[in-house]
């Protein structure tokens, strides 16, 4: 809601958790609820499993985040040396270029041991759900978040790549309530911040918007209203 004043019923906000600042607490409702969602919202996902997260987009990072406060082993992929040291640092613990890679999920499944991912959180859709098949494991989950763009209005899956890992497909569109409250929960727990690459004053609107719009951010994109 880019405006200074909102008139919103009291069942619609939530506490902020007292060690994130505003600007931390604005990048929580929609990516991080989102990934808190991702992760928990399905089957349980246990200690020592494996969750995938593809690219280096906000709500990759949180999955990261809260992915390692689950206590997963977590695989990342990405284009570039600068932000496979960054997505590291914050918690991955394996990287894969996919610039390098095309066959980025045969790469994830070398990486755990040819079991794959247990879990993948599918942010690209269209572009990507093959090669997310082929990094899940006999069974895995695949968190859905995008179902079509501009070039291809739908996903599509061969019957090989489907068949060879017989993965649950579960669509999520952001989360409830519950789901924001447990975050915070966990967020407060563990003194977790949302990562938030820049920060621009209310009458930087359109320079924020292209500043986001040039991918470049590794993390939030925030406008400071007041």
């Amino acid at each position: 809601m880019l405006t200074e004043y909102a008139r919103l019923d009291e069942n619609a906000a939530v506490r902020v958790p007292d060690h994130l600042g505003w600007e931390e607490a604005a990048c929580l409702p929609c990516a991080g609820v989102t990934a808190w969602h991702a992760l928990t919202g399905g089957e349980a996902l246990a200690p020592g499993q494996s969750v995938l997260t593809l690219g280096t987009g906000a709500l990759s990072l949180f999955v990261v985040q809260f992915a390692k406060t689950l206590g997963a082993e977590v695989i990342a992929t990405t284009s570039g040396a600068t932000k496979a040291d960054r997505v590291k640092a914050l918690g991955a613990d394996h990287v894969v270029n996919y610039s390098e890679n095309p066959e980025w999920g045969t790469a994830v499944r070398e990486l755990t041991g040819g079991r794959g991912a247990d879990l993948v959180v599918e942010t690209n859709g269209p572009d990507t759900i093959e090669q997310s098949m082929r990094a899940a494991a006999l069974y895995g989950q695949i968190v859905l978040l995008t179902t079509g763009n501009p070039r291809r209005p739908g996903i599509e899956i061969s019957n090989a790549v489907y068949a060879a890992s017989l993965a649950t497909i579960r669509r999520v569109f952001v989360g409830s309530r519950a789901h924001f409250e447990s975050m915070n929960r966990a967020l407060t727990l563990h003194g977790t911040r949302p990562v938030v690459d820049r920060t621009f004053g209310f009458d930087e609107v359109h320079e924020a918007f292209r500043y986001y719009e040039s991918a470049v951010a590794f993390g939030k994109v925030v406008i400071r209203v007041a």
